[in-house]
């Protein structure tokens, strides 16, 4: 049974155990609002482009979908360019995900940018189980100063330290 109907400016198509939304306004030519879900049942994806987009695959200044492209998106896939949060997250300014990647802050399971956070976080400032950066804190660090439980670097503190101030000291222990 298929049935497809208008409610205040939505389009609302009902299958068995399905439902597609599609609801634009003020209008479909012009959508400052964009709703359009449910596109995975018939096998083609909706996209919705709006100044607010929700679908999909969503355009917008604010956008939400399973890959979402906007200011600021959330999704599986988000790529922005203030603040992006999903499984996949890629923007300029701030990123959260299970990847992360930004050229400002990420916070991640993998978090790459100029200030890392996360399990293996890489940044000039990075901290995590393991950092890799100019500055790098956590479990294992790994940079030019680094502070960890191994260290390895140019500088810095560890329980195992593989750091060139550490082998320098021993070999003055013997000079």
């Amino acid at each position: 049974m298929h049935k497809r109907s208008w409610h205040n400016g939505m389009w609302e198509t009902s299958r068995w155990n399905q439902r597609e939304i599609d609801y634009q306004w003020p209008s479909p030519s012009l959508p400052l609002i964009s709703i359009r879900i449910g596109g995975a049942h018939t096998g083609r994806k909706k996209v919705a482009i709006g100044l607010i987009a929700v679908g999909d695959i969503a355009i917008g200044l604010i956008s939400a979908g399973g890959v979402a492209f906007g200011l600021i998106s959330i999704g599986a896939v988000a790529i922005s360019w203030l603040l992006s949060l999903g499984a996949v997250a890629v923007t300029h300014y701030l990123a959260g995900g299970a990847v992360a990647v930004s050229g400002w802050l990420s916070v991640g399971a993998v978090a790459i940018g100029h200030w890392a956070a996360g399990a293996v976080a890489i940044g000039e400032a990075a901290l995590g189980a393991v950092a890799i950066g100019q500055t790098a804190v956590g479990v294992v660090g790994i940079g030019e100063s680094a502070y960890a439980i191994v260290a390895i670097g140019q500088h810095g503190i560890g329980l195992i330290p593989l750091l060139g101030d550490f082998f320098n000291w021993i070999k003055g222990l013997f000079s």
